[in-house]
């Protein structure tokens, strides 16, 4: 069934508020709040029915429910003072109020779960491929956003060293560095992404702590899987062992703090993405704040991708990218502690803020 009341229809089977042909965009909880006031609309709901019924697996402050009623009324362009919609009902709850509202059959929901029954039958397949699918499709987003911060942090970086060193290196050293950070950003970001889309889709009652603990996860496989691979490659290609540099501890402590930052700074709908502001705050939020982690891992002995990219570039002779003319412009002979705490800066910056800017694009 469905339920019509003005221009709007609210089709539940679907997941759907509709005005017109246009679809209203709600997050889970608030879509529910809505159907919860819409079937229960012969009576005043209370506002421990309302946490019971819609946030029953969580904790939340009465200002929750107020900021969801304040967000349906703006979707439904209803004036709190004269409601055509939903009314407060002093000291008790909400009420649905339009009086003139139709229950119907929802032809396309019947339609859709007919299709989707004989497409499994067919198939051998469930809905569940669903489950996979659109997680698989976040940890790409991520990866995508934080290849186009790597590649954007490797050029400028390239162009800064060429500065630094008198314009002495080659242009191409700023294109091969950004090649670099494209391909350490998009490896970063799809397990950090992937780690992040589980943990949205799992962990909903303890969701700032299963993002922190999947998000670590995800960076440490692709740490671990990197330094593995990095090592062996050159190890074969050039027989000479490389240097330590980061790998599963660094990738751990990176993307817990990618976790736990987007965990804070964002809540988006289950299964798509934040618009605007709120995606430009979430993914301000968590580059700054993967920045001052960055920095501390640094201070704390880590290696992390400018830090590794130097160490193997001075086990080469005649290596051109060796990071030491930034050092210098900072007072430093070589890589110590502020070198090393600013380029983590300006790495985590950019890749906590691509991985949140792609992870929340709406699909």
């Amino acid at each position: 069934m469905r339920y019509r009341f003005g221009p709007f229809v609210l089709a539940p089977a679907r997941r759907l508020l509709l005005e017109g042909e246009r679809e209203v965009a709600l997050i889970p909880r608030y879509f529910d709040l809505l159907l919860l006031l819409v079937v229960r609309r012969n009576e005043a709901v209370s506002r421990r029915l309302i946490f019971d019924s819609v946030w029953s697996d969580v904790v939340v402050s009465d200002g929750a429910l107020s900021q969801a009623v304040r967000t349906l009324r703006r979707a439904l362009r209803d004036d709190p003072r004269e409601p055509r919609f939903i009314r407060t009902v002093s000291r008790h709850g909400y009420r649905f109020v339009f009086p003139d509202l139709i229950e119907e059959p929802d032809a396309l929901a019947a339609g859709a779960v007919s299709e989707a029954t004989s497409a499994a039958a067919r198939h051998g397949t469930s809905g569940d491929a669903a489950n996979v699918t659109l997680p698989l499709g976040r940890a790409v987003d991520a990866a995508g956003g934080a290849a186009v911060a790597g590649l954007v942090g490797g050029c400028a970086g390239g162009l800064l060293l060429r500065w630094a060193a008198d314009w002495n290196v080659p242009a191409t050293v700023a294109v091969a560095l950004g090649l670099v950070g494209a391909i350490a950003g998009a490896l970063g970001g799809l397990g950090v992404g992937a780690g992040l889309a589980y943990g949205e889709a799992r962990a909903r009652g303890l969701r700032a702590l299963g993002l922190l603990a999947c998000g670590s996860l995800g960076g440490g496989a692709v740490g671990l899987v990197a330094h593995a691979l990095g090592r062996w490659t050159i190890e074969g290609l050039f027989g000479r062992p490389i240097p330590p540099v980061g790998g599963a501890v660094e990738g751990v402590a990176i993307g817990a703090t990618v976790g736990l930052a987007y965990a804070l700074s964002a809540r988006p709908p289950q299964g798509s993405g934040l618009d605007g502001p709120a995606r430009v705050r979430a993914a301000l939020v968590t580059g700054l704040v993967t920045a001052l982690g960055c920095v501390a891992i640094s201070l704390l002995g880590a290696t992390l991708a400018g830090a590794s990219l130097n160490a193997i570039a001075r086990s080469f002779q005649g290596s051109q990218v060796g990071l030491a003319p930034l050092a210098r412009l900072l007072g430093e002979p070589e890589l110590g502690p502020l070198t090393r705490a600013v380029l983590g800066a300006w790495e985590g910056l950019l890749f906590g803020a691509g991985v949140v800017l792609g992870f929340t694009r709406r699909r």
